[in-house]
């Protein structure tokens, strides 16, 4: 008997020393944990020119690993690639502890109700590509029920024409092949879209007309997504991380190199930039 409620007394004592246990990891922060493992957990999946798997060795490249490279070497750690399945799967990841930071995010305000954000690291571009014969340059020339400007449904792109081209008549579609047929055919007389896909577009279709960067410029920002967390301390490293590469214009480079090497564009224009 004696034996028996000794051991029951035991137990609340493992209890709690477990208990404690649990909180004491639970406690511990990114900084905290990536220093102590030597391992930064980075999202990835492919999507190219930000994130490219090489099938032969199966290495990552692209311009958004190669800024988390960056931080790794910086932080004096080793940088773990974590496949994940695409950008709608960044927020659990980084919620859920699956991975430290994941890159290229827009710190959306719902997002934000979930996760933390660190940067911006760069900024995307809104641009347009128009159909021959069709001379808009300035977002004043699409501001024209007469002008029908080609979009994707539900999309940032649709957003930024209806703040910029307010007057436009929009063509929605459901994919960005779709909006090229329409424009390369006429049914359109341009598109809009990020940077990248519209580049990628131009040099995939030479039927298509100019590419333009229109004014006012209309750009967001992208950031590192990370966890929310009462230490500061991995979040105030990856900001001035951000604000030192950009002033000194090492993330402008790696995207357009990434550009270059990975998205089949053989020349980017001296109006398109990376950086604020």
């Amino acid at each position: 008997m004696k034996k028996i409620i000794g051991k029951l007394m035991a137990l609340p004592l493992a209890a709690a020393l477990l208990f404690g246990a649990t909180n004491a990891v639970q406690a511990q922060s990114t900084w905290e944990r990536v220093r102590s493992d030597g391992e930064l957990k980075f999202a990835v999946f492919n999507y190219p020119p930000y994130f490219v798997k090489d099938k032969a060795t199966n290495e990552w490249g692209g311009a958004l690993v190669e800024m988390a490279k960056d931080v790794a070497k910086e932080m004096k750690v080793e940088l773990n690639m974590v496949e994940v399945g695409g950008w709608s799967e960044l927020v659990l990841a980084i919620s859920t502890g699956k991975v430290d930071m994941a890159a290229g995010m827009q710190a959306t305000p719902v997002r934000a109700t979930a996760i933390d954000f660190a940067g911006p690291i760069y900024w995307i571009e809104w641009v347009t590509v128009n159909r021959n014969g069709f001379d808009g340059r300035d977002w004043a020339d699409y501001n024209d029920p007469d002008v029908k400007v080609a979009v994707m449904t539900g999309t940032s792109d649709q957003l930024l024409l209806e703040k910029w081209a307010p007057k436009a008549t929009q063509v929605q579609f459901k994919e960005l092949s779709q909006i090229i047929l329409a424009v390369s055919s006429g049914r359109a007389d341009a598109f809009t879209t990020t940077v990248l896909s519209s580049m990628i577009a131009k040099e995939k279709n030479p039927g298509l007309g100019t590419f333009n960067n229109p004014k006012p410029r209309a750009a967001l920002p992208g950031y590192f997504g990370i966890r929310s967390e009462s230490d500061s301390t991995f979040k105030n490293f990856l900001n001035w991380w951000a604000e030192w590469n950009n002033l000194l214009g090492h993330n402008e480079k790696r995207m357009k190199e990434a550009m270059l090497k990975y998205s089949g564009i053989n020349e980017i224009p001296d109006t398109v930039s990376f950086s604020p």
